[in-house]
């Protein structure tokens, strides 16, 4: 395979996955914490423990335990957590920081210079209400990687950021299909292809055309510029006389080319999916994540062979849950207007494949597909905005918090909706022996909640405080400064 060697790979890696620990500012390294008192939840599974302290150094982890167990220094602040309960940073598997689902023309025009400012407004949105880590799988990569490394190195504060770019096999903007029939019409041929190249970084539609040869040398020179993960369209969404099918995108030659490229680098590769088939291609290939493994197009319920293969094979399968608040807003809209609304019969099918893998053992990966929102803009995904405004499950900051209660509604047990928002996610994605519990070593990423999450999922919205890289982070100051939603 003509690729980078792993080596220098590695070392390319080091920026996305090691920065923010290597780089901090003294402002971030600055606060020596001891979180005591509190109920210790640490994301592995284990029992809580109760009464129990958590020391921080230095950005890190450096003890973990019960009261009677371990010894505060005197000259470290202390965190009163009696009474409340300790768990690892939360994250989302499935994000979109940048103009993404609202992407429209005008919005392009209007805000070309500052993608940069919508990228952080959105991730210090997802960290003011617990969501420390977030993984970007579609979005315009230069301002991405701008914004990640800000916040790495302590300039800005805000989630962190793994990021994939593009997603392989899209085209940009223009040339794929995301805007108004015509839009291209209307702007320069070189805005065009500025705001194409954002997205697409030569990984489009040409691989399509490409041996599985080929597929790697292009996959290995997009890993050069410094992706955390990769990301391909496993299949692809098309009207057929009156219904949407799915069909396969890439061959399954072609697929595990790519599988093969990113692992070769050390990275794991996810693809979005919507069909039973290419979720057995999937697994044949050998694929980490399945993104939005719930959703099937048409309207779907999988079978109970093909879903108990995703179980046994390990793969992981980030989901899109709705609250039952959510289904029966679509459902008391539709009576009330006498309409026939698309989204029914698909949040039903996905209701069923979600329980389905629960039952059956998946690996679970909370997952929104969250972006800014704002009633005033545009959506790729047109839904009555009085219906979207009931449990939101795309709005950045607002979505986890609904999600985890759907998980809940499922039948997921608690121990592991915690799990599918924390260990799942950071094993899934390789970065575990940095992050998703609370052990010693690791990142201190961590919330304080005033109420127990295994009694309720509801109560993850009860945060008393986040800290990210040990540092309390103050969330009356978030976002700094807003874009899209000023009246923050």
């Amino acid at each position: 395979m003509d690729s980078l060697s792993v080596p220098m790979v590695r070392a390319v890696l080091c920026l996305s996955f090691g920065l923010f620990h290597l780089v901090m500012t003294q402002s971030v390294l600055a606060q020596t914490l001891a979180i005591v008192g509190g109920t210790v939840i640490d994301g592995t599974g284990a029992t809580p423990i109760a009464t129990g302290i958590v020391l921080i150094d230095n950005g890190r982890i450096s003890a973990v335990g019960r009261a009677d167990e371990i010894a505060v220094p005197d000259d470290v602040l202390r965190v009163d957590a009696k009474g409340k309960y300790v768990i690892p940073g939360l994250m989302d598997a499935n994000v979109h920081l940048g103009l993404s689902h609202n992407l429209s023309l005008e919005l392009l025009v209007r805000y070309e210079n500052q993608f940069d400012e919508i990228i952080l407004e959105a991730a210090q949105m997802a960290l003011k209400e617990g969501v420390t880590t977030v993984f970007d799988t579609w979005g315009p990569l230069p301002q991405l990687q701008s914004v990640r490394d800000d916040i790495n190195a302590g300039r800005s504060v805000g989630s962190r950021i793994f990021l994939a770019g593009n997603i392989i096999g899209l085209d940009g903007i223009f040339a794929g299909g995301w805007l108004q029939p015509g839009a291209e019409q209307q702007v320069s041929a070189a805005f065009r292809d500025r705001m194409n190249q954002r997205y697409e970084q030569e990984v489009g539609t040409e691989l399509l055309a490409m041996r599985p040869d080929e597929i790697q040398s292009a996959i290995a020179a997009y890993i050069g510029k410094g992706v955390a993960f990769l990301k391909y369209s496993g299949d692809t969404q098309r009207l057929v006389g009156s219904s949407m099918i799915s069909t396969l995108y890439f061959s399954p030659r072609q697929q595990a080319a790519i599988v093969e490229a990113g692992h070769h680098a050390g990275l794991p590769v996810q693809a979005h999916i919507a069909s039973e088939e290419a979720i057995q291609v999937a697994i044949d290939v050998g694929l980490d994540i399945v993104t939005h493994g719930d959703l099937a197009v048409p309207p779907k319920t999988y079978s109970r062979a093909t879903i108990q293969r995703l179980a046994d094979s390990g793969t992981a399968v980030s989901v899109l849950p709705f609250t039952e608040r959510r289904l029966e807003a679509f459902e008391e809209f539709a009576e009330a207007n006498s309409q026939q609304i698309v989204w029914i019969p698909l949040y039903r099918a996905m209701r069923e494949n979600r329980r389905a893998m629960i039952e059956l053992g998946v690996k679970i990966l909370l997952s929104t597909d969250a972006h800014l929102r704002n009633a005033q803009l545009p959506d790729l995904i047109p839904i009555p905005w009085e219906i979207d405004a009931v449990d939101p499950d795309r709005a950045i900051g607002e979505a986890h918090f609904n999600a985890l209660v759907a998980l809940e509604e499922d039948g997921m047990d608690l121990m592991e909706v915690l799990k599918s928002a924390t260990s799942n996610i950071s094993e899934a994605y390789r970065v575990d022996d940095e992050l998703g519990t609370l052990e010693s070593g690791k990142v201190a990423d961590l919330l304080i909640l005033d109420r127990n999450p295994l009694q309720s999922a509801r109560n993850y919205r009860s945060i008393h405080m986040v800290i990210k890289d040990g540092r309390i982070i103050d969330r009356t100051e978030l976002p700094v400064s807003a874009i899209i939603n000023p009246a923050n």
